[in-house]
């Protein structure tokens, strides 16, 4: 009987896959895709010929002229030339005028660096020298940019023994070839206590067509006051 029970269950077997496949649903039938029963009238566009202006110039992706380094950021610099006949009256007419004065001992100026970015300048040979000129040229690529950075800079380290303030820094200067005219830079100092330092310029053009600096006159005031100066021996 054994063998019986054998038959039956091959059997069984044999027939499952049959009922399972009779047992799944059939899959539903594909749908057809929707066709749009029309399309919207085209309608042309009107005429504007005012719409449309003239092609934009490409905007320079090299270097300009312009261009600061990582120094030159620093500094406050005189770039442009100028009418001598107008610089004379509003740079010198303080000169003649009685300035408010009140020197504070605590405020001192113990250091006044300046360079020349001249290939004349006669310091070249000088190793220390050398290497910040390259370090005032880094970054200039071309002739425009080098042209730009030639200059005569200054760098003031001054102190504040006192409690802090606000104070602006000046910077009288004349230049070689336009004698006795004496311009003048401006710089912001906010908050100022302890050492800081003070950086002017004069670059490019200003520099290239008056000369170097030759005389200058440095103040620190206090609101309209002069606190502390110091000034070249030929001033």
């Amino acid at each position: 009987m054994p063998w019986l029970a054998l038959l039956v269950l091959t059997a069984f077997l044999a027939a499952l896959p049959v009922w399972a496949q009779s047992t799944v649903p059939p899959p539903p039938p594909p749908q057809s895709p929707k066709v749009p029963s029309g399309l919207p009238k085209a309608v042309a566009e009107p005429a504007n010929p005012g719409a449309y202006g003239s092609p934009v110039p490409a905007t320079p992706t090299g270097p300009t002229a312009a261009d600061r380094g990582p120094a030159q950021k620093h500094f406050v610099l005189a770039s442009e030339t100028d009418d001598l006949e107008e610089t004379q009256v509003p740079d010198n007419k303080f000169m003649s005028a009685s300035q408010k004065t009140a020197f504070d001992k605590r405020i001192r100026v113990p250091l006044i660096h300046d360079i020349q970015d001249d290939a004349n300048y006669v310091g070249m040979d000088n190793h220390a020298l050398a290497f910040e000129i390259e370090y005032l040229n880094w970054g200039a690529v071309t002739s425009e940019q080098l042209q730009a950075r030639r200059g005569h800079y200054f760098t003031i380290t001054w102190v504040n023994g006192g409690p802090k303030a606000d104070f602006t820094a000046r910077f009288e200067y004349r230049q070689v070839k336009s004698q006795a005219i004496v311009r003048t830079l401006y710089q912001a100092m906010p908050q100022v206590h302890g050492a800081t330092r003070s950086y002017f310029g004069v670059v490019g053009k200003a520099y290239l067509t008056y000369g170097p600096v030759c005389s200058w006159r440095f103040s620190i005031l206090k609101g309209d006051t002069v606190v502390a100066q110091t000034h070249s021996f030929v001033w």
